[in-house]
């Protein structure tokens, strides 16, 4: 029995097939750039990610020589999306999305510390109001490119899209939530809707929540044809990096 782990990074991704004890049979990995427009941008295009994902995926499953139908699942981790994949209602990105290093939502922190304050913030998130959390960079997204805001429909995380793309499944893990930073209740686990009310962002932009080792889908013919896997094979919901790095 073997699994297949795959982690979406900031510089790259990379790929290990593992047995049943986590021993490393094959590994493979690919390399790409941030794009950084402006001073404090960062932003990358999320079909970069997906196709360092099935390629590495299906290098790695070369590699092992290991048979296709013994590969009972796989798991995909990431680095922090910030805003997430702005999707619209066919899950078509709209634009790059802004990653954690993305630092140009100076204005809507500035807005949420007035409007909302530090302290209600934390009370119910746990988190600070700082440009590196999602929460701004949504708010960036809102506030400055209306016409993008208007065709949402979906903000995924790099992983979860990349699950969705091999899956046809729509996810996100808890911990993934709680990392947007400011509309997550830690008290409730699920958004807050005083939170998002305020900011007036959509609580339907976000998928349905999971925990991150749940199987939240399975990969179809498509998927199996990018990736050497088997039609069939599960797949978890996974998580951010420095999480799922923790286990």
């Amino acid at each position: 029995m073997y699994f297949v782990g795959t982690d979406i990074g900031t510089q790259g991704t990379k790929t290990v097939l593992v047995d049943l004890q986590g021993k490393i049979v094959a590994s493979s990995s690919a390399e790409y750039d941030v794009l950084t427009p402006k001073p404090l941008w960062a932003e990358q295009w999320p079909d970069v990610w997906f196709d360092a994902v099935c390629r590495t995926i299906r290098s790695a499953v070369e590699k092992s020589q290991v048979p296709k139908e013994r590969i009972k699942g796989l798991t995909i981790s990431g680095l922090y999306g910030g805003s997430g994949i702005p999707c619209d209602a066919d899950m078509n990105p709209l634009r790059p999305c802004l990653i954690w290093m993305d630092r140009r939502a100076t204005k809507e922190v500035e807005w949420v510390r007035k409007n909302i304050g530090e302290d209600r913030i934390f009370d119910i998130t746990g988190n600070f109001i700082d440009s590196y959390y999602g929460y701004t960079k949504i708010l960036w997204i809102k506030n400055n490119e209306p016409d993008t805001w208007k065709r949402i429909k979906w903000l995924m995380t790099p992983y979860a899209y990349c699950t969705y793309k091999l899956t046809g499944s729509i996810s996100m893990d808890y911990c993934s939530a709680g990392n947007i930073g400011g509309i997550f209740d830690i008290h409730k686990k699920d958004f807050s809707d005083e939170l998002l009310n305020a900011m007036e962002i959509p609580r339907d932009f976000f998928p349905k929540l999971s925990d991150s080792s749940d199987v939240v889908g399975h990969i179809t013919a498509e998927g199996a044809k990018l990736t050497g896997l088997m039609e069939g094979t599960p797949a978890c919901a996974g998580g951010v990096d420095a999480a799922v790095s923790t286990l």
